[in-house]
């Protein structure tokens, strides 16, 4: 029976606060199968949870995350919760019965990321590795993970883009997605996800169209209507 996977945009975000370890636990207590986290580097190289390149909208500083050691913004919260490692979020997932959805927002971390993960004593087969920077996808794929190619534009085809080293999951915006995309990724055995799906309207049209996963910032309420579908 087809089942879509509903992974935990940033957590659970549209409840708490992003990319934390709160969001994080309770999109995981929602029953997600999976939970999707940002990482940046800090300017002293630390990798944390963090999606904006800049700082005003969730420290409500200014500046980059690349300009600032890990020291001070660690003196920071986002809404009362403190920025996690990368090292700190998967201590906290490593026991969890959740597959790790890892976005990569700059294709020069990618070598600590994956040997972050490499040494996190987490089955590789538990992680995705996610990117708009489709040129990690080699180095990925060589180090044993798996790769899914966000999209917000719709690629001509996803043979002639991956004609080298073939995603195992194609991530389009949905309002890129249609059936043609959709076919073409299942006849190369390449699943596909799309993002943000947060209600239902959304939900049916993406199902409809054969999708294989969505990530939401409002998990349960996905995971409730799939129920209802008998998709969950």
């Amino acid at each position: 029976m087809r089942k879509v996977l509903v992974i935990g945009h940033r957590g659970a975000c549209g409840y708490f606060p992003e990319n934390t370890i709160l969001s994080l636990k309770k999109a995981i207590e929602m029953g997600v199968d999976a939970v999707e986290f940002d990482v940046r580097m800090t300017k002293d190289g630390v990798l944390i949870l963090f999606h904006d390149e800049k700082l005003d909208r969730l420290l409500r500083i200014h500046g980059k995350v690349r300009d600032r050691t890990y020291d001070f913004l660690k003196k920071f919260t986002i809404r009362g919760e403190k920025i996690p490692t990368l090292e700190e979020a998967l201590q906290v997932l490593k026991n969890k019965n959740v597959k790790i959805v890892v976005e990569v927002k700059e294709p020069d971390t990618i070598d600590k990321v994956i040997d972050i993960i490499s040494r996190s004593g987490i089955e590789k087969d538990r992680f995705l590795i996610v990117s708009f920077y489709h040129t990690i996808i080699k180095k990925v794929k060589e180090s044993g993970y798996r790769f899914g190619a966000i999209f917000v534009c719709r690629p001509i085809s996803i043979r002639q883009m991956f004609s080298e080293v073939m995603p195992d999951v194609v991530l389009p915006r949905q309002d890129m997605l249609d059936r043609e995309l959709i076919d073409e990724a299942h006849s190369l055995g390449v699943m596909v996800g799309t993002w943000v799906i947060n209600d239902e309207s959304d939900l049916q049209k993406v199902i409809d169209l054969g999708v294989d996963m969505v990530a939401s910032d409002y998990p349960d309420k996905i995971i409730r209507a799939l129920k209802q579908t008998r998709l969950f």
